[in-house]
């Protein structure tokens, strides 16, 4: 390979690798979960916003900024499950749609 080659390629490599890096690890857990353990993750203390879709569609957003996915039994049942959690759940963001 040439050398004007080598020197556009070398840049695109690195541009590459940063955008690789920046990506972050997968949280702890799996990005779909059941209610049960979508509500024990709840109750761990990590999570930093809640979204409920009228479909009753979850997402958990981890403080590392991972997303977890399940679906609750009905609708609110999220928001009665903050409400039990407490101390722990206090600062959690709420939105639905």
């Amino acid at each position: 390979m040439d050398r004007k080659k080598l020197y556009w390629l070398a840049p695109a490599l690195l541009t590459v690798l940063f955008l690789a890096s920046c990506s972050g690890a997968p949280g702890p857990y799996p990005e779909e979960v059941d209610w049960e353990t979508a509500v024990e993750i709840l109750n761990s203390g990590n999570v930093e916003m809640v979204m409920q879709a009228h479909s009753l569609d979850i997402t958990l957003t981890m403080q590392d900024g991972s997303q977890i996915h399940t679906v609750e039994p009905q609708i609110d049942a999220i928001f009665a499950e903050i409400e039990k959690c407490g101390e722990p759940c206090r600062q959690i963001v709420q939105a639905t749609e």
